[in-house]
């Protein structure tokens, strides 16, 4: 196997948090919530070129939310996402029970192929959510 350096360049959107690859995107969905209203964020890697999704691997999503944030899961696996051959997403369901900036973070365990090799990956993830007051 190959090894690759997975991150290219970091930058922030007002829509989410996207990390650039030579094999893949990865973007971080970040939702508009109100307190106790639960909402929806969403981690998405996107594969590039002639790379595509390896939906045998072991892909995995671990998260930890602050206090005051309660999430649908906190372990998420490839039965939880949506996976297309260039596409991996996953949804993660959360409420916040206060106002204010909360950043749920966690690990994304994944892998993209090609014909003639796959290389894994592993990226920290961070979901900003401001919470509105209702």
């Amino acid at each position: 196997m190959k090894k690759v350096l997975t991150v290219a360049a970091l930058f922030t959107a007002l829509t989410g948090t996207a990390v650039a690859a030579s094999n893949y995107d990865l973007t971080i969905e970040k939702p508009a919530a109100k307190v106790n209203v639960k909402t929806v964020a969403a981690v998405k890697v996107t594969a590039k070129g002639a790379y595509h999704i390896n939906k045998e691997y072991p892909t995995k999503l671990s998260l930890t939310a602050p206090d005051g944030v309660t999430l649908d899961r906190d372990k998420l696996t490839a039965q939880n996402a949506k996976i297309t051959e260039k596409v991996l997403k996953f949804e993660i369901g959360l409420t916040a029970a206060t106002a204010g900036k909360k950043t749920i973070t966690g690990e994304l365990k994944g892998a993209v192929c090609t014909e003639n090799d796959c290389i894994p990956f592993s990226e920290k993830v961070s979901i900003e959510v401001g919470v509105a007051a209702q």
